[in-house]
């Protein structure tokens, strides 16, 4: 019986191959673009669950309120906390303490050679890191590493960019950095930190180095710098440990935050949350957001919908043909049990082809969107078998939905009436398959309609003023070792040499360059108000020719002077900080002074201009001249032969430098990086919409293809009535449009909606503009119409004397 049910089968799928292919290539799309986003979605969910520890480890925050009212959450604190956190409460087992240790590290070879580079993806560290989290160590020993003050362990890569075929073991590496640098003892090899880990280090050194900065020894409760996890023991509440962490801030700060009239708390955060659940402004790297992650599930859940949709609608639609076939089976015998087993044989036999084609698809994806792709390297198929779970389950549920409906409808057909020539309405099932492509063109309009805000959203963040110049700006990372003891004076004689040559305009230093978040913040109040509160404002280091590099507009007083010794201690703030402060206009701010311990008076006000995205809005901002607090050389070129205007720059920069790295970027593409996440989800919603008004669309030609073989002989009688090729063509296609219409009308109001909710996470948002419902409704009413006409022109065309023939 089963062998029958497989021949019939495969005579059916031959016997209607372009129908075949129509419900085998659409559903094998839709499983494609499903186990695609299933695998994004998997990995997104997969961040940091390798730690054999991962459910007992939690993240301090500190959270910051002010009458009552959250106005800062941070992921970093202070250095001082986690060992009075652990000796007050047993239930605490062990913690880790991170500190960035940017700056520039170098190797001298044996042959004389230094091999300079800077560094970004480096920390100092508690030896107990490798303790609490799983990060595996190739070489050295995890109860023995980072435990002497000048030790350092590194990963993988970075022992052979340093050492090639060297053993790293023993040699030592010179950190040159603002904060703790000097020699270190590599003591450790590392393997390279897993994509799905939410921080990433190639540089571990010893943090007790670091804590014996003048600093850091004597601000422990002070300098908030520090990422800080710790590690408690099995059925330990974390919510309850964390009500009682108050008590520890009111111990150490208490006097001091009401001084501030601050309230402090500390937030226990998993560390499964971190990735998806953290967006805080202080984050050790950009996070993704759980909200993307259901919408792409969502999307997933949709694309393969569609694709099932469309075999109920060609198998219902089919049912007219094979009437016959079931009326004549039921009147020898047959029994509905058995023609329900046959047709789901047929829907069987369809899905397998379907799943192998569309898991052919998978793998041809991960060619075409190799660059997305690569965002899942650390989380691998073959070891979840929970992936395959799932995905195998909505497969299998999607078949047995899919398959049913098509067999219980055709098997309920009546023999009696079918061998009289009478086909039941519900072969047919005109309603039922409009509603189908009502809601298939619903999510692909949809689809276009979010495609189209997004990229407009990108353009105007792209295209928006952002209150300085960006163009032609060469950043060059700071130099960290010098030839003398004054890193003002060597940063000036490079500029006057730099500033003589003609590709180079202007030349200034900064601790920071737009596209990058400001971290060093300081709570600033009007100094001679013993009332005013104090304001929360980012610190920006500069010289005296940043403002002017930038072209950012000041608005009162003046700028830095580099001979006046008084500028020292005065500060430039921005329109942001002039609000804050409450000052009403920029000249009644001149002159006045702000700060904490020491006063520092304001001689200019300059705009407010993006240092960052506008997904954040403009913040307070405090310039202060500190020339050598800097990190960023950043050159302005002349337009003319940009090239060698970097070669001179090279040329100079490593004999006033000799030994430091020369490395560099172009501000307006670093500033851009800042959209990349927002392009790639770009990217995915365009694939994703032409994958699913690709499927409609097959759906759609399917169904004119039936429509217009049953109605071939009502063709060739309008014809030989006198009916022309373009009136038959609009009959058969009008029927078709107007469920595409009502599609649009659905998902405009459905789109606008989530569309506008999206957009509330953008400081700065475009309007959404009328006109794109408008484009999104013609491009899907076009290529449906493109579709149809395609199968209508071709029945329109065809001799009526054939059609009639057997009449």
């Amino acid at each position: 019986m089963i062998r029958n049910y497989i021949t019939v089968a495969w005579r059916n799928l031959l016997k209607y191959k372009a129908i075949s292919f129509i419900m085998i290539f659409g559903l094998a799309s839709g499983i494609a673009a499903f186990l695609l986003i299933a695998q994004y979605v998997f990995s997104e969910f997969s961040y940091d669950e390798f730690h054999t520890n991962s459910g007992n480890i939690y993240r301090i925050l500190l959270d910051d309120y002010k009458q009552g009212v959250l106005t800062n959450s941070s992921a970093v604190s202070y250095h001082a906390e986690a060992p009075a956190i652990k000796e007050t409460f047993p239930e605490v087992e062990n913690f880790v303490r991170l500190h960035q240790a940017d700056g520039m590290i170098s190797y001298r070879k044996p042959t004389g050679e230094l091999v300079s580079y800077h560094e970004k993806k480096a920390f100092y560290a508690d030896s107990s890191l490798f303790n609490v989290f799983s990060f595996p160590l190739l070489k050295g020993s995890a109860n023995q590493v980072l435990r002497r003050p000048e030790s350092v362990v590194i990963s993988e890569t970075m022992a052979q960019k340093y050492f090639g075929q060297e053993n790293p073991i023993g040699k030592t590496l010179q950190l040159s950095t603002d904060w703790q640098g000097g020699d270190y003892v590599v003591e450790g090899i590392f393997a390279d930190i897993p994509a799905n880990s939410h921080i990433h280090f190639d540089f571990v050194f010893s943090i007790r180095n670091l804590l014996k900065n003048q600093q850091f020894a004597t601000g422990g409760w002070y300098w908030t710098n520090f990422y800080t996890y710790l590690l408690l023991k099995p059925g330990t509440s974390p919510k309850v440990l964390e009500g009682r962490l108050s008590g520890i801030i009111e111990k150490h700060i208490g006097k001091q935050l009401k001084k501030y009239k601050i309230r402090q708390t500390f937030v226990l955060q998993p560390l499964r949350a971190i990735h998806l659940y953290s967006q805080t402004a202080t984050e050790v790297e950009a996070n993704g957001k759980i909200v993307i992650v259901y919408v792409l599930i969502l999307i997933a859940l949709l694309i393969l919908a569609i694709g099932w949709l469309n075999y109920i609608n060609l198998s219902a639609a089919r049912g007219i043909e094979r009437a016959k076939e079931v009326g004549l089976r039921k009147a020898l015998g047959s029994e509905k049990g058995q023609l329900m087993q046959q047709f789901f044989v047929e829907s069987l036999g369809i899905n397998l082809l379907s799943v192998l084609i569309g898991f052919g698809l998978f793998l041809l994806a991960h060619i075409i969107f190799k660059d997305w792709i690569q965002a899942t390297n650390g989380f691998s198929m073959g070891q979840k078998p929970l992936f395959w779970i799932v995905s195998l389950t909505v497969v299998c549920l999607g078949f047995f939905l899919s398959g049913f409906y098509p067999a219980f409808i055709l098997s309920s057909f009546k023999p009696i009436a079918i061998l009289k020539g009478y086909l039941p309405k519900q072969a047919g099932g005109e309603s039922f398959r409009k509603t189908l492509v009502v809601f298939q063109f619903t999510v692909s309009i949809f689809l276009i309609i979010a495609t189209l805000v997004i990229n407009q959203q990108l353009n105007f963040m792209q295209k928006q003023d952002l209150g300085m110049n960006i163009d032609q700006k060469l950043i060059i990372k700071a130099p960290k070792l010098f030839r003398t003891d004054s890193f003002t004076n060597d940063i000036r004689f490079f500029k006057d040499r730099m500033l003589a040559q003609t590709g180079i305009q202007q030349i200034t230093t900064s601790s920071e360059v737009p596209g990058q978040e400001i971290f060093w913040t300081d709570e600033l109040q009007r100094f001679h108000e013993a009332a005013a509160d104090y304001k929360l404002c980012s610190m920006l280091a500069v010289d005296e020719d940043f403002i002017p590099t930038y072209k950012i507009k000041l608005l009162a007083g003046r700028n830095f002077n580099k001979d006046l010794v008084l500028d020292n201690d005065a500060v430039i703030i921005n329109k942001s900080a002039l609000k804050a402060f409450g000052f009403a206009t920029a000249e009644q701010a001149l002159n006045q002074e702000i700060g904490n311990v020491l006063p520092k008076k304001i001689i200019g006000v300059v705009n407010d201009f993006h240092q960052q995205s506008l997904k954040t809005s403009n913040r307070s901002i405090i310039f202060q001249h500190i020339p050598w607090n800097s990190s960023f050389l950043t050159i302005e070129l002349r337009s003319n032969n940009i090239r060698q205007s970097i070669a001179v720059l090279q040329k100079a920069y490593q004999e006033a430098f000799p030994g430091n790295a020369f490395e560099f970027f172009f501000l307006d593409d670093h500033f851009r990086q800042q959209y990349e996440s927002d392009e790639r989800v770009a990217t995915l919603f365009s694939w994703f919409a032409l994958v699913a008004i690709s499927i409609a669309c097959l759906g759609l030609l399917g169904l004119a293809m039936f429509t217009a073989k049953n109605r071939i002989k009502e063709i060739g009688i309008r014809k030989v009535l006198g009916a022309s090729v373009g009136s038959v063509v609009m009959l058969l296609s009008r029927d078709f449009l107007k469920p595409v219409g009502l599609a649009m009308l659905l998902a405009s109001p459905l789109a606008w909606y989530a569309m506008t909710w999206w957009l509330q996470d953008f400081a700065y948002k475009t309007d959404i503009k009328w006109w794109t419902f408008v484009a999104a409704g013609g491009l899907a009413i076009g290529i449906a119409l493109a579709t149809v006409s395609f199968q209508s022109v071709k029945a329109a065309l065809m001799n009526p004397v054939k059609s009639l023939r057997s009449e």
